[in-house]
C-alpha cells in the first residue's frame, strides 16, 4: 500500500521507524537535509517541493496513495495538504496539529490531528493500521503497551500463547467479547481477541508483524479436504478443477468420490479412470484419495461431508440457457446444506485473476476467501463495489461509507501482500460484476443467508447461472476459535 508523508521532521521519522512492511513510502519536504535524513530511517521515495501544492501531491503519487498524513510543523501547510487530499477523494487522512486550538479546523475536514510528540507518530500509525488498537509508553519510554486484535488471518489465531513465548515481551490481558481474561499459558487465541501486549519498546516492531501479518488458510475454517464427485468423461474439467484449488490452497488433500466396481455403470466408470489417469498427469504434489460408493457419486456428497474433514465441494455448475436460473437456484439449495463452501466449476484450471462483490464494512468469509486465493495463485484481486442509482442510494452520503469499507478490506488484504484493485459501478449487480468477472478465471461470492430456492436465486443465483467464470459460493464462517489444522 502507498502512504504519502508531507514533513520530513522527527514526528515523520519517528512513524517511519513504526510502519509496517507493507507501506510503500514517498516523502515530500522543502528541506533536502530533512528529506536525506527521513530516507536514512527507512528507505522511500523522496520528492522535494512544497506539500501543499496539488502539482506537487500529484508528483509524489497521490492519485495511487492509500494514504496520507500531513507531518510539518505549520498548521496552514497540514490544513491545505489535509484540503488536497480529501478534494482527491483520498479517505485515510491523518495529520500533526501544531496549534492544539486549531484541531477544530481539522475536524471540520474530517480529520484526525495529533500533537507533535512520539504519541503522534503512535496514533497516526493506530489509524494507518486498524489491526492496531492503542499504544501506550512507560518506563521512560524503553518500555510500551500495545493492544492489537487478532485478525481471522493473523498467525497466532488457534495457538496457545506458550507457544508464541518471549523473554522481552508476555501477554498481559485478553478482552474476548465483553469478558476480561487473564491469560496464561494455554489461553488460545480466537479471532477477534484484543490482546494487550507488554514489553520493551525496541521489540514491539516484531511483536506487531507476528500479531497484525495475515496467513492464508482458506478452507481449513470448513475442513481439510477439497471433496469432488466424478461419474464420467463430462465431469473431467471439474477434476482438474478441483485439483488446481487443493494445489492452490491450504487444502490436505483431493477426495475423489467415483462409483464401486459392479455398481451397472461400467461405461461411466472407464470413463472416470480415464479421467483420473488424466489427473495423475498434472497434479504435481496433490495428494488424491479416491472414495467409492455405490450410490451416484454425487448423491454421497453431503454423506461425504458430515464423515470427513472436507473445506470445500466442487460441482459441475449448472448450463447456461433459458433455465439456468432456476437450475442455480436449485444447485444452491442444495449446496445451502451442504454448510460448506461450494465450488461451481466452468472448467478454469489457471487462475488469471479472483474477483470479489463487497459493500461497506468490514471484511467477511467470502472476502478473506478471496484474499487467500488469490495470495496463494499470485494474482490480482479486484472487488467490485456496485452502488444503485443516486436517487435511490442517498448519494455521497452512501459512496462515502462504501468508500471507508473498501478501505478497511484493502487494509485486510494489504496484511497479506495482496493488492486489491477497487472498481466501484451503478446498475444492475448481476451484469456489472459479471462483465468484471468474465477475465478473471474465479468469481467467490457470500452464500446468501436464507436457502435460495429455483424461482428465487437471489443475486449469487444468478451469478452462478452467468457469470462466465467458476464461482465459489462461501458460507460464513463455523467458528470463530480457528482454523481446522
Amino acid at each position: 500500500m502507498n502512504a504519502i508523508i508531507v514533513g520530513a521532521g522527527g514526528v515523520a521519522r519517528a512513524l517511519l521507524r513504526r510502519m509496517a512492511p507493507m507501506w510503500q513510502v514517498t516523502l515530500v519536504d522543502l528541506d533536502e537535509a530533512r528529506l536525506a535524513a527521513a530516507a536514512q530511517v527507512r528507505p522511500a521515495e523522496v520528492v522535494m517541493g512544497d506539500g501543499s501544492s496539488l502539482v506537487v501531491l500529484r508528483r509524489a503519487g497521490i492519485a495511487a496513495a492509500d494514504a496520507l498524513v500531513a507531518a510539518t510543523g505549520d498548521d496552514d501547510v497540514n490544513l491545505e495538504v489535509c484540503r488536497l487530499a480529501r478534494q482527491e477523494g483520498l479517505v485515510r487522512v491523518v495529520a500533526v496539529a501544531a496549534d492544539s486550538r486549531r484541531r477544530g479546523e481539522y475536524e471540520s475536514l474530517d480529520v484526525p490531528a495529533f500533537q507533535p510528540h512520539t504519541l503522534a507518530a503512535r496514533q497516526l500509525e493506530l489509524h494507518l493500521e486498524p489491526r492496531r488498537v492503542s499504544s501506550t509508553a512507560f518506563a521512560h519510554g524503553r518500555a510500551e503497551a500495545l493492544e492489537v486484535q487478532v485478525a481471522a488471518d493473523s498467525p497466532v489465531r488457534g495457538r496457545a500463547l506458550r507457544e508464541l513465548a518471549s523473554g522481552t515481551w508476555l501477554v498481559a490481558a485478553l478482552l474476548r467479547g465483553d469478558r476480561l481474561v487473564v491469560p496464561h499459558g494455554d489461553t488460545v487465541l480466537e479471532t477477534g481477541d484484543v490482546v494487550t501486549v507488554v514489553g520493551e519498546a525496541g521489540d514491539l516492531p516484531t511483536v506487531l508483524q507476528l500479531f497484525t501479518q495475515g496467513e492464508a488458510h482458506f478452507p481449513l475454517d470448513y475442513g481439510q479436504c477439497v471433496a469432488v464427485a466424478v461419474d464420467g468423461a463430462s465431469d473431467g474439467e471439474t477434476l482438474l478443477e478441483a485439483a488446481r484449488l487443493t494445489h492452490d490452497s491450504s487444502a490436505s488433500a483431493l477426495l475423489v468420490v467415483r462409483r464401486l466396481p459392479g455398481s451397472g455403470e461400467e461405461q461411466r466408470r472407464r470413463e472416470t479412470d480415464e479421467a483420473l489417469a488424466g489427473l495423475e498427469a498434472c497434479t504435481g504434489e496433490v495428494d488424491v484419495r479416491v472414495v467409492e460408493v455405490a450410490s451416484p457419486p454425487a448423491a454421497a456428497l453431503p454423506q461425504l461431508c458430515a464423515e470427513q474433514s472436507v473445506g470445500v465441494v466442487v460441482v459441475p455448475a449448472p448450463r447456461r440457457g433459458r433455465l439456468g436460473s432456476l437450475r442455480a437456484g436449485a444447485a444452491l439449495r442444495r449446496a445451502h446444506r451442504l454448510r460448506r463452501p461450494v465450488l461451481f466449476s466452468r472448467g478454469s484450471t489457471a487462475i488469471r485473476g479472483v474477483v470479489v462483490p463487497v459493500g461497506s464494512g468490514a471484511a467477511d468469509a467470502a472476502f478473506r476467501a478471496a484474499v487467500d486465493l488469490a495470495h496463494y495463485a499470485r494474482v490480482p484481486l479486484t472487488a467490485v463495489a456496485v452502488l444503485a442509482p443516486p436517487f435511490l442510494s442517498g448519494g455521497e452520503a452512501t459512496e462515502h461509507g462504501l468508500a471507508q469499507g473498501l478501505e478497511e478490506l484493502r487494509a485486510e488484504a494489504a496484511a497479506q501482500a495482496v493488492t486489491v484493485e477497487v472498481r466501484v459501478c451503478r446498475g444492475n449487480p448481476v451484469r456489472e460484476i459479471g462483465a468484471v468477472a468474465a477475465g478473471a478465471g474465479l468469481l467467490v461470492v457470500a452464500a446468501p443467508s436464507a436457502a435460495p430456492s429455483a424461482l428465487r436465486p437471489g443475486v449469487a443465483g444468478h451469478l452462478v447461472a452467468r457469470a462466465a467464470p467458476s464461482v465459489l459460493v462461501v458460507p460464513g464462517a463455523p467458528s470463530p476459535a480457528g482454523p481446522a489444522r
